[in-house]
């Protein structure tokens, strides 16, 4: 899609800034082909969503900077959170910067769950202090108190639906025929009612063979087949995985039949 037609209402497009799971690609302190190979790098997990001239993003990680810097990204509207983990959260605070070079406040939808997380380890976010406190960023709360519902973000139509990586609520979001569901391992089946329609479905995945440090704890994600069967039963046409560690990387050898995220990735939706 070329640039000239965001401003079309009835259209938009998604780029991922980051395709990698919590460690990235190349891991630190890991020797392994994937990471000592240097052909492959994934930042940790975000996307873009254009619409309509307006930008918004979809989690906040650790590599935030990066990500702006890299993809030339001067401005943000609005910021989308899926849930309080390190590598979908850990960059929130650099978006202090956005106050610092326009004295107003970053408008942010999120679940309750995730607000009242925020609410405990980014207090200063959440409550600023004045005086001679630090400038912390100044973002204004949008919270959804629903598991499931529609909506708009400044003018975007959206859809979000809640779904659990183990104990932690994650929300998901739809817009138009593509939805973007991270981090899933469990859901309820009313989630398919808000999801039909949905022709590119994109999802995080783990490695058929976890790591031996998870041995016994149980997937935090789908597998790769669990995948495939969720958007199957979504009816999707296209099936995107993204959160790839290195260890999914070794078997992607395997899926070369399926579309995997890389940095920078870009994919056309429609409402």
């Amino acid at each position: 899609m070329d640039k000239g037609s965001l401003g079309d209402l009835s259209s938009g497009k998604l780029t991922f800034l980051g395709s990698g799971n919590p460690e990235g690609i190349p891991v630190a302190f890991c020797s392994c082909a994937v990471c000592t190979g240097k052909q492959i790098q994934r930042l940790r997990p975000s996307v873009l969503v254009e619409w309509a001239e307006k930008k918004f993003l979809i989690d906040v990680g650790p590599d935030f900077r990066q990500q702006m810097l890299e993809n030339n990204i001067q401005k943000l509207d609005g910021v989308f959170l899926t849930h309080p983990h390190y590598d979908h959260i850990g960059g929130i605070d650099d978006l202090r910067v956005w106050y610092v070079l326009h004295q107003r406040s970053l408008p942010v939808v999120l679940s309750a769950f995730t607000y009242k997380y925020l609410c405990k380890s980014r207090e200063h976010i959440v409550f600023p202090q004045g005086g001679d406190s630090s400038l912390s960023a100044s973002l204004d709360f949008t919270i959804l108190n629903e598991e499931y519902g529609e909506s708009t973000f400044l003018d975007l139509p959206y859809t979000y639906v809640s779904y659990y990586q183990k104990s932690c609520e994650v929300m998901g979001y739809r817009f138009g025929n593509l939805a973007y569901l991270t981090d899933m391992n469990r859901y309820d089946q009313e989630i398919f009612s808000y999801l039909s329609g949905v022709e590119t479905l994109i999802l995080s995945a783990s490695p058929n063979q976890p790591p031996a440090a998870f041995s016994g704890r149980g997937y935090a994600h789908f597998t790769m087949s669990q995948a495939e069967d969720f958007a199957s039963y979504v009816g999707a046409k296209k099936l995107i995985i993204t959160h790839i560690s290195h260890n999914l990387q070794k078997e992607l050898a395997d899926y070369s039949d399926k579309l995997c995220a890389y940095d920078g990735m870009e994919v056309s939706w429609s409402l």
